[in-house]
């Protein structure tokens, strides 16, 4: 399929979009096996949830792109992942085409990681995005978990 695929997602509270064209953004070995894989590396505090992707595909009418799955397929060892139903407004940039869809909610998936309580260390998390068309994201996240600071600590035992 030559038409642009239009993905959006929401990272660490900020929205982005990524236009993905299967024949200008993917190595030759990529094209081959139908995946592309990602890695990306974040902090996170002990014990506490985090959002780390809203995914959700829209064409450029605005309307949900329909014929996308999400998993997660290699859970963290050290905490826990969910996928979840998400409704949110996107934000395009004012150079994207889809930037007049900024006015409607969309209807996607949060993706989020919650390391466990006083866990300090590495830890990991894979989910998989699958298009219409078959071919296939997987993005693993490597995480550096640590122990609250003690200021957020106090706060937190505070109420605040």
């Amino acid at each position: 399929m030559k038409s642009k695929i239009v993905l959006a997602a929401l990272a660490i509270g900020l929205l982005s979009s990524v236009a993905l064209a299967a024949s200008d953004q993917i190595t030759d070995e990529e094209r081959e096996s139908g995946v592309k894989k990602e890695e990306i590396v974040r902090y996170a505090f002990a014990g506490n949830k985090m959002t780390l992707v809203f995914l959700f595909a829209m064409n450029r009418d605005c309307s949900v792109m329909d014929g996308w799955a999400y998993e997660i397929i290699k859970q963290p060892e050290h905490g826990t992942a969910e996928l979840t139903p998400h409704t949110d407004f996107p934000t395009f940039l004012k150079s994207s085409p889809l930037f007049k869809c900024n006015e409607q909610k969309v209807e996607g998936q949060m993706l989020t990681y919650k390391p466990s309580a006083g866990y300090k260390g590495p830890d990991s998390l894979t989910y998989l995005m699958i298009g219409p068309s078959g071919f296939a994201w997987e993005r693993t996240y490597h995480f550096n978990v640590r122990s609250l600071p003690a200021t957020t600590t106090r706060l937190k035992q505070r109420g605040a």
